[in-house]
C-alpha cells in the first residue's frame, strides 16, 4: 500500500497530466489551422492558375482571330489596288501577295481551329477538376471549423483542470509538494510519482538500489529514484 501522501500525489499527477495534455492539445492548434489554411490557399490557387490558362488560350485565339481579320483587310486593299494598276507586273506581284496572304490566314485558321479544340478540352477538365477542388475545399474548411469549435471548448476546459489542480493539491504535506513541484519542473515528461516494479524505476526503467527499494516501502517521508529522480512507492 502506499504512503498516503503518496496517494495523494498521484491524483495531483493525474491532474497535471489532464492539464498538460489540454495545453499540448492547445499548443497545436494554431499549426494545424496554418496548415490547412494554407492547404486551401493551394488549392485556391490551382483554381486560379487553371483558369488562367484558359484565359490565355483565350486571348492567343484572340489574336489569331485578330491576325485573319488584318490578313483580310490587306487583301481587299490589294484587290482594291489590282483594279487601279496599268502594268501586268503589278498586277502580278500584288497578286503574289494576295495568294501569300491567303496561305498564311489557312495557316493562322488551321492553328486557330486547333487552338479552339484545346480550349474545349481544357475547359472540359478544368470544370471537372474544379468540383473536385472545391470539394477539398468544403472539407478542409469544415475541419477548421472543427478545430476552432475544438480550441473553444479546449479553452473552456483549461480553467476547470487547472481549479482541479490546485484543489487536488489541498492536504498534500508540503515536504512531499515541494519534491513533486521540484521534479516536475526538471522533468521533461510525465509520470513523476512512479512506482518501483521487480526493483526497476518505471519512470526511466532502470534499476534502482536496494536502499531505495527498501526505503520506497517505508512511509512518513518521500524516496526518489538514484538514476532519474523521480518520486517512487512500493
Amino acid at each position: 500500500m502506499p504512503d498516503p501522501q503518496i496517494e495523494k500525489l498521484l491524483i495531483v499527477q493525474s491532474r497535471d497530466i489532464h492539464l498538460l495534455k489540454i495545453e499540448q492539445d492547445l499548443q497545436r492548434i494554431p499549426n494545424e489551422l496554418l496548415s490547412l489554411k494554407v492547404k486551401i490557399s493551394a488549392e485556391e490557387a490551382n483554381i486560379e492558375n487553371a483558369k488562367k490558362s484558359l484565359i490565355e488560350k483565350e486571348l492567343n485565339r484572340a489574336v489569331l482571330d485578330a491576325k485573319v481579320k488584318d490578313q483580310e483587310t490587306s487583301i481587299n486593299r490589294f484587290r482594291t489596288q489590282q483594279l487601279e494598276v496599268k502594268k501586268n507586273d503589278e498586277y502580278r506581284a500584288l497578286t503574289q501577295q494576295i495568294e501569300q496572304l491567303e496561305i498564311d490566314i489557312s495557316s493562322l485558321e488551321e492553328t486557330e481551329i486547333q487552338l479552339m479544340i484545346d480550349i474545349d478540352l481544357e475547359r472540359e477538365k478544368f470544370e471537372d477538376e474544379k468540383v473536385v477542388i472545391e470539394s477539398r475545399i468544403v472539407d478542409l474548411k469544415r475541419l477548421v471549423d472543427v478545430l476552432l469549435e475544438r480550441e473553444i471548448a479546449l479553452q473552456d476546459s483549461l480553467d476547470t483542470a487547472k481549479q482541479q489542480g490546485v484543489e487536488a493539491r489541498f492536504g498534500v504535506d508540503e515536504v512531499f509538494l515541494n519534491h513533486y513541484e521540484r521534479i516536475r519542473k526538471m522533468t521533461k515528461r510525465p509520470p513523476y510519482v512512479v512506482p518501483i516494479v521487480n526493483q526497476k524505476c518505471e519512470g526511466c526503467h532502470l534499476r534502482v538500489s536496494n536502499e531505495v527499494a527498501r526505503g520506497a516501502r517505508e512511509v512518513g517521508e518521500p524516496h526518489f529514484c538514484d538514476q532519474c529522480a523521480r518520486l517512487v512507492y512500493v
